[in-house]
């Protein structure tokens, strides 16, 4: 009974595989996760962080020092550009339409899935289709990752800006990770393996989170969104990964997911803004349905574009 052979054969399955099947039973049994400790905090979104912070470390002792500057300009340069990006339309989008938003979509989850980067999905695809450096890549990633983009943007009128103590504890682990790998390389062989068995906790404690029910009764406008982030993001990063960057395009592509971790999004900038009160709900249904949907759709993208590479990093990969 091959179960392992057959999620492998899913792009980014060891990741999405499990999301999927902790989201049927949330919305079936929603007090299952709950039960107690260790329970809940291992499959919940109350671990979350931990194991971000694990495969921060293990993912840091896998980048060798030659490698940083490479990994810098990949990474950074579509940090940078996606950064750039959520703030340019999302500013424009409370412009023009308000918190309110158009077609039943508000600023709050505009800006929450426009701003939003699953590194988890995007670890799971690069231990498929890309090397050593796209995979190092997922310790900047992180930074990208935590809420307080979306919510710096979503306030930016009343002054609130970037919380510099969010980054600096993304980057410990993940520096404390190279220093160990890099010191000793039988720590780096010790580690190697990690991120693969952590990656379906980390689906699972996504999955946790998501009611299925919510979340397709905005599918119509969850479906706007996550087309409007396709659009904005996807297409313009995989351009600039080819034309500056001069790489196939698939790691730019696997950036555009929307993590489960945007759920949390309208109700922090509601805590920051009451104006976005009103809006929380339908946000936090129309940023499901778009974690549910870019899960599934992204690594058929980044396959596509990965074309013959995955053979080649699946046998670098097993060396």
């Amino acid at each position: 009974m091959n179960i392992l052979g057959r999620i492998q054969k899913i792009p980014g399955g060891l990741l999405i595989v499990p999301m999927l099947a902790a989201a049927v039973i949330n919305t079936v049994f929603p007090s299952f996760f709950q039960i107690g400790d260790p329970t809940t905090a291992l499959f919940t979104s109350k671990g979350t962080m931990v194991l971000i912070g694990m495969i921060l470390l293990i993912s840091g002792t896998q980048l060798n020092l030659s490698q940083l500057l490479v990994t810098l300009k990949r990474a950074g340069v579509l940090c940078i550009s996606r950064i750039l990006i959520s703030c340019l339309f999302g500013w424009a989008f409370v412009h023009f339409f308000g918190i309110r938003g158009v077609g039943g979509v508000s600023a709050v989850a505009f800006i929450a899935v426009l701003t939003s980067c699953n590194p988890g999905l995007y670890l799971a695809l690069m231990n498929t289709y890309g090397d050593d450096v796209d995979r190092a890549a997922f310790g900047i990633l992180n930074l990208i990752a935590v809420p307080v983009i979306p919510v710096m943007i979503l306030n930016s009128a009343s002054g609130v800006g970037i919380d510099y103590l969010s980054v600096l504890a993304t980057l410990v682990p993940f520096l404390i990770g190279i220093l160990l790998g890099n010191l000793d390389s039988n720590i780096q062989k010790m580690f190697a393996p990690g991120t693969l068995i952590l990656l379906p906790f980390l689906g699972t404690s996504f999955g946790s989170n998501i009611d299925l029910r919510i979340a397709f009764q905005s599918s119509l406008s969850g479906l706007l969104v996550t087309v409007l982030f396709l659009l904005i993001c996807m297409l313009p990063l995989i351009g600039i990964d080819r034309t500056i960057l001069r790489r196939p395009g698939y790691a730019a592509a696997a950036t555009c997911s929307v993590a489960g971790l945007s759920m949390v999004v309208p109700s922090m900038a509601a805590g920051f803004n009451p104006a976005y009160a009103p809006y929380v709900d339908t946000a936090i249904a129309q940023i499901a349905f778009a974690v549910i949907l870019t899960s599934v759709t992204v690594p058929y993208i980044v396959k596509r574009l990965a074309g013959g590479t995955a053979t080649e990093a699946s046998a670098s990969t097993n060396h």
